[in-house]
């Protein structure tokens, strides 16, 4: 199951939850408050100068 962040903004508090991705609304432990979903960037992040020039070099290496 995903690991989704919420945030409460009437008492600006930061929760996680392990739960499905649906529809249902996420109350505030604090203030009993709906607490909106907040999109964080991916853990997973590709650098580099190509990944498809390198792990497939048979490829690349062809001379015309």
């Amino acid at each position: 199951m995903p690991l989704f962040t919420y945030h409460c903004k009437t008492c600006n508090t930061r929760l996680e939850r392990l739960c499905p991705e649906s529809r249902e609304q996420v109350r505030c432990p604090q203030c009993d408050r709906a607490a909106k979903r907040v999109y964080r960037s991916s853990g997973f992040v590709l650098k580099g100068s190509g990944f498809h020039a390198t792990d497939y070099s048979r490829f690349g290496s062809r001379k015309s």
